[in-house]
């Protein structure tokens, strides 16, 4: 039995983190696989009490993240207080045996199929694909080289496949090989804001330790990234539930 996995740093509201919940338990798990969930709650106390299903530890950082109606604002402190909080589950699938870990931004809902696509692909790196919408456009959660050029591939990408990319993070699949290369989310002390983001020093120290990185876009998740983004959410199922 293959065991993953499913941690994330939860800095989270309780209704949008209810419903990537039910995305978890929705989730389809191939026969030979385990799944486990492990949250790291960060300054959000309204969520511990609705957490189901999972091991969690509470760790407040007490740092200001800004979300606006329709973007979010990262500081370079929220970025390398996110690389400690991701480093930290995988500290603990390292310490407790997994052969995977399953990193997945909370913000998510996943099609019941994302698992079973993302071991089919049988890389050590494979994200699932999705899109955000927010006042700076829309975009992919892969891109090709440096800080977001996609090289005219987001179109491409829509299509169902499995796309070798530069970059990827958010929803993905990493293999316990990667770490035991020493792989991790730790910021690469001499680049500062020429490539910013703790995804993309992941990205570079995997690809420098010769492993390549790929995303599927065979079962793509929704992105509950801004308040808009949750209500037309809302909006939709309640639609569906009224068979509309």
């Amino acid at each position: 039995m293959k065991r993953i996995l499913l941690a994330a740093p939860v800095r989270q509201s309780a209704d949008v983190f209810e419903e990537y919940q039910k995305g978890l338990d929705r989730l389809i798990i191939p026969e030979g696989y385990s799944v486990d969930r492990f949250f790291i709650v960060n300054d959000c106390p309204e969520v511990e009490p609705i957490i189901r299903n999972a091991a969690y530890i509470i760790h407040d950082t007490d740092d200001e993240y800004i979300k606006l109606q329709n973007d979010h604002l990262w500081t370079e402190e929220n970025v390398n207080k996110m690389s400690d909080l991701r480093n930290m589950t995988i500290f603990y699938a390292m310490r407790n045996g997994y052969d995977y870990l399953l990193s997945v931004d909370t913000d998510l809902v996943l099609d019941p199929h994302t698992l079973e696509w993302l071991l089919k692909a049988d890389k050590d790196i494979v994200s699932e694909a999705f899109w955000t919408r927010s006042d700076s456009g829309t975009w992919s959660n892969s891109w090709m080289f440096d800080q977001s050029e996609s090289m005219g591939m987001t179109e491409k990408w829509r299509e169902p496949g499995l796309y070798q990319v530069g970059f990827t993070g958010a929803l993905i699949l990493i293999s316990r090989r990667v770490f035991e290369a020493g792989v991790s989310y730790a910021r690469i002390p001499n680049i500062r804001r020429a490539v910013f983001g703790e995804d993309r020093h992941f990205c570079i120290r995997a690809a420098c330790a010769g492993f390549t990185i790929w995303m599927d876009t065979h079962a793509p998740a929704t992105h509950l990234y801004t308040r808009d983004a949750y209500e037309a959410y809302m909006e939709k199922q309640r639609g569906e539930g009224n068979g509309n």
